[in-house]
């Protein structure tokens, strides 16, 4: 995939990066990324570390929150920050971005060209941040870095299934919107309204378009592929397909690729950071772009997760000067792979679980991984008679479990009881006999705002 045949004519290559901005500095950004890929485990972590200082050193003269937390915690050494490791510095709460939020701008902000951003709320609790026009181009740099891994090149042509509220609710994407589609040769699909009708002309469109590239959410794409291979479609098959944003399960990627007939490669990425994690040709794991994100997985006392160990996901973005966040509590799991670096000697996440929220909390004071879930969603779709699935904790010894039917199965079957009360049975194992389990059957399950879709959503406080 590295020969000039698998790249995009130089007109289509220069459209493409023109859509990214005429200053172009994003790509001074993604040449120090390519060249730290021969610095090795060794070298990687010490460049890690003298950005975490630069960025340390930043906080506590410009960013008051930190001033007063670093010397509060006794880190402060005549005006430079001094820390044994990261672990020294306390992690930084969802709820304290939003109650802080003026004393974690940096006061240099009248000297930088900086944007306000925000979540989705994919945890129920959305939040601003501010991030400067240096972050937004390492963020670039990370994206393209990414999609070399995998071949797909600038300018090819691509499909993303993507969200689109605009078309949703009825608009039109204004005339600025699609000349820059037009410029990054990308067709894009609303996957925020997948009827039945809908996909199949999606599909036709995909044959007309022939993409070498598709991008997707991870449950859109296997919506779309269950489609695919239900209606015996033929489909043109692209180079790659990339899934992003929400759990790609192992069923979702089995199904995808047999539908589509191409590899997916998984990416893991957040509002707050952008590109975090992604998988290469080799496929052994999400590649942390451990240069500019210092990616931590914590157990429930705070001490580091061995590898395989679920945890805690806590980030440090070491590009954002504006408004640094740093151990940052993003609200998912997940694990490091058993393999501690990938060939350029940056760290490898296994799997990315979930949220913290799709823990359930037992009445006995346990509590049931996410991880039970992502197998028994798999199974339970692997069996063909749901379409969809989604497991909700209203209460401590309350679960209800909303289903979308695969047609001919109805409610009133007595197949459709059977396999309900099996499915009912087994959560009650997991939880405790004295959960009670109700089983709703519905139209359709909607994705969160944010475009992801999840399985197990725990609305019990710890």
């Amino acid at each position: 995939m590295n020969s000039s045949e698998s790249k995009a004519p130089a007109i289509r290559r220069f459209l493409f990066d023109s859509s990214l901005g005429l200053r172009r500095i994003w790509k001074r950004h993604l040449k120090m990324l390519q060249s730290w890929q021969t610095l090795g485990e060794a070298g990687s972590r010490l460049l890690r570390e003298e950005m975490l200082q630069r960025l340390l050193d930043h906080a506590a003269r410009h960013v008051p929150y930190y001033r007063d937390l670093f010397r509060a915690q006794g880190l402060l050494d005549d005006g430079r920050v001094r820390v044994r490791s990261i672990t020294d510095i306390p992690c930084l709460e969802r709820e304290t971005l939003r109650r802080e939020f003026e004393r974690l701008q940096s006061d240099d902000l009248a000297e930088r060209s900086w944007i306000l951003n925000a979540t989705g709320g994919s945890t129920g609790v959305p939040v601003k941040f501010i991030q400067d026009r240096d972050e937004g181009y390492w963020r670039v740099a990370i994206e393209r870095l990414f999609d070399e891994w995998i071949g797909a090149y600038p300018g090819i042509r691509r499909a993303k299934l993507w969200g689109s509220e605009r078309d949703t609710l009825g608009g039109r994407e204004p005339l600025r919107r699609r000349l820059y589609r037009w410029r990054r040769n990308e067709l894009v699909l609303n996957s925020f309204r997948m009827t039945t009708a809908q996909m199949a002309e999606y599909g036709e469109r995909i044959n007309r378009w022939r993409p070498r590239h598709i991008l997707g959410y991870a449950d859109s794409l296997y919506e779309f592929s269950c489609f695919v291979a239900g209606a015996k479609l033929s489909i043109h098959a692209p180079d790659s397909i990339m899934s992003s944003s929400g759990s790609l399960l192992p069923h979702h990627r089995e199904t995808i690729e047999r539908a589509l007939g191409a590899p997916v490669f998984n990416r893991y990425a957040a509002r707050e950071f952008g590109g975090i994690a992604g998988e290469d040709r080799e496929q052994a794991g999400l590649v942390v772009a451990a240069p500019l994100r210092w990616v931590e997985i914590l157990r429930r006392d705070g001490s580091s997760a061995a590898p395989m160990e679920e945890g805690e996901v806590v980030i440090t973005s070491l590009t954002n000067y504006a408004m640094p966040l740093i151990r940052y509590r993003i609200g998912d799991l997940a694990r490091f792979a058993s393999c501690p670096a990938s060939r350029n000697g940056w760290p490898i996440l296994e799997q990315v679980t979930g949220r913290v929220t799709d823990t359930f909390l037992r009445s006995d004071g346990g509590l049931v991984s996410g991880l039970f879930f992502i197998h028994l969603v798999g199974v339970v779709l692997k069996a063909g008679w749901i379409r969809k699935i989604q497991l909700i904790q209203e209460e401590v010894s309350r679960v209800v479990i909303h289903l979308v039917l695969e047609p001919p199965l109805t409610p009133q079957s007595g197949e459709f009881h059977e396999r309900a009360r099996d499915l009912a049975e087994k959560i009650r194992r997991a939880m405790g006999e004295d959960c009670a389990v109700e089983v709703q059957v519905r139209d359709e399950i909607s994705a969160e705002p944010s475009g992801k879709y999840r399985y197990a959503i725990s609305r019990v406080s710890r």
